[in-house]
């Protein structure tokens, strides 16, 4: 009986291991791209050329799109980014990761 109550359960232990696991993956993927989003806000108000910026964010997130809007005060990065839940095998519909932060422009430059 023991046998049988163990081979019922190790799918199950399996399953929510992998869950787990897909999920912290999901938490460290957000923190990147939030970090990511936040740097380059702070960078673009400090007075980095876009440019420069662009190509910094996109070292650290190659797969995400920026989008950076410009205000007389501020300065707004968003960002989305497809996430990887690791379940792509099974055919779940994909989903993406969104980020976005306003940073006070610190350097007024021509726009």
């Amino acid at each position: 009986m023991a046998t049988l109550e163990t081979a019922l359960m190790i799918p199950v232990l399996f399953l929510i291991t992998f869950l787990f696991i897909s999920g912290i993956s999901l938490g460290v993927q957000t923190l990147s791209l939030s970090d990511a989003t936040r740097t380059a806000a702070r960078e673009l108000a400090r007075g980095a050329s876009e440019d420069s910026v662009k190509e910094s964010f996109y070292r650290s997130e190659p797969s995400a799109r920026l989008q950076i809007i410009w205000d007389t005060d501020t300065v707004s990065v968003a960002a989305l980014k497809p996430g990887e839940f690791g379940v792509s095998f099974l055919g779940l519909t994909p989903f993406e990761l969104s980020q976005k932060h306003v940073a006070p422009r610190e350097w007024i430059n021509a726009q």
